[in-house]
């Protein structure tokens, strides 16, 4: 096994991790509200689709059967895979050493789906395509004065369908531990698989800009806390040799 150099110290590691990417996504979605950036791309995406009284894009077959319910079938084609994977390692002696990333990945996903679903019921934000700007019924409220109004019953901040994606940015750190090479390009094919899912559902007047980052950051944040939870020495293992790929064990 190749040795391994440290280099980052837990404090630096947090920081590059943890703190910058929390006071980035935080700053821009204080100034999204600030400024009305969703009703900003949301009326510039409507009105590019020529829409009236209706999101033409909603129903039409490749956001709607392809990207959306295409999209959400292949996400639960890769947790049925990865749990199968999980189950495996615990008998299969060639998965076994994988076993631990397994189970952090489940946990991650897990979660990170599960904030997202509860965070909609409990911030009651409408979609778009529910707002009378847009040819539905109700005005717009965003997060956080849509907790303290009357409350419409809205159920689309964070977005649902780009978690699905976006939960996968665990696969970030599960690269870390045992393919140290493919880390940012896993990172890379998530956040375009989550940028597409939130595009799509964008266009349909299902979601604001603001609900897809959310999403993205409660996964993020997710995968980073549990990380260190399940690698002792998680914090440090992003400084292996360059082209090393190696399983840290604790």
């Amino acid at each position: 096994m190749p040795r391994i150099h440290f280099h980052l110290s837990p404090r630096h590691w947090w920081r590059r991790h943890l703190h910058i990417p929390l006071t980035l996504g935080l700053a821009f979605l204080v100034l999204a509200t600030q400024w009305d950036w969703d009703l900003y791309v949301s009326s510039a995406l409507f009105h590019l689709e020529g829409g009236v009284n209706a999101w033409p894009l909603r129903y039409w077959w490749l956001t709607d059967k392809v990207l959306h319910t295409g999209g959400r079938d292949l996400v639960v084609l890769a947790s049925v895979l990865l749990l199968a994977l999980t189950l495996t390692g615990m008998v299969n002696p060639r998965l076994k050493p994988y076993l631990r990333g397994f189970f952090y990945l489940l946990c991650s996903v897990a979660i990170s789906v599960l904030l997202v679903r509860w965070g909609k019921s409990l911030t009651q934000v409408n979609c778009p395509w529910d707002l009378a700007l847009f040819g539905g019924q109700y005005p717009h409220v965003s997060f956080p004065a849509s907790m303290a109004g009357p409350g419409y019953g809205g159920q689309c901040f964070p977005g649902g369908h780009s978690s699905g994606a976006f939960a996968w940015v665990a696969l970030y750190y599960f690269a870390v531990v045992y393919f140290p090479r493919w880390r940012w390009r896993m990172l890379a094919s998530v956040l375009a698989v989550g940028a597409l899912f939130s595009l799509t559902q964008e266009l349909r007047g299902a979601h604001f800009l603001t609900h897809d980052i959310t999403s993205l950051l409660l996964s993020w944040l997710v995968a980073t806390l549990l990380y260190p939870l399940f690698w002792r020495r998680g914090f440090k293992a992003d400084t292996a040799i360059a082209g090393a790929e190696t399983v840290i064990t604790d």
